[in-house]
């Protein structure tokens, strides 16, 4: 069974792009470095308050600096992993992936689509994966801000709308309509 699964795997990877998209979140460089900036900031800190031998005098104790150096790293991460959105159709399915967090969909599974008109920050609250509710439906959404979205309308699934943002909403349309005709 692995060794059928391994194959699959191997033809889906093998299966040419018919589209490709990177969206870029251009504010989450800035934020990237004012994060490795504050990291560094508590490292020096932490490292000059056990090195100088004044550990934990002036009121602010070192494990403070220690947790904010690691939440500073953690956030990094996040942020770099947010930091862009890849779409990717072949003739099989729309993948739409964020860092390590990935979604495909099989055109079998896709009903309509149409482009999304709600209000980001207060639908979905903002950039990156996200929970909304919009008509009744419950909705996955891969998000960022500034850009226009797409609304996939699926048979089945936890979720019955996929959403996504794209910065070409026209050519990412062109080829939904002519797969999911094909699916048909």
């Amino acid at each position: 069974m692995a060794k059928n699964n391994m194959q699959k795997m191997m033809a889906r990877a093998q299966e040419p792009e018919i589209y490709r998209e990177i969206v870029v979140f251009t504010l989450g460089r800035a934020i990237v470095l004012l994060f490795v900036f504050l990291t560094l900031f508590f490292l020096g800190m932490l490292i000059d308050g056990v090195v100088a031998g004044h550990s934990g005098s002036g009121g602010v104790p070192d494990w403070f600096y220690a947790v904010m150096c690691l939440f500073f790293v953690s956030m990094t991460y996040v942020v770099i992993n947010f930091g862009k959105l890849v779409i990717k159709a072949t003739s099989r399915s729309i993948t739409v992936k964020y860092g390590i967090f990935k979604r495909e969909i099989p055109w079998k599974n896709v009903v309509d689509f149409y482009l999304d008109d709600a209000f980001p920050l207060y639908v979905y609250g903002g950039y990156g994966i996200r929970i909304g509710r919009v008509n009744g439906k419950w909705r996955l959404v891969y998000n960022v801000l500034g850009g226009e979205r797409v609304v996939l309308v699926l048979k089945k699934g936890r979720f019955r709308e996929f959403v996504f943002s794209t910065n070409n909403p026209e050519a990412v349309i062109d080829v939904i309509k002519q797969h999911i005709i094909d699916s048909k």
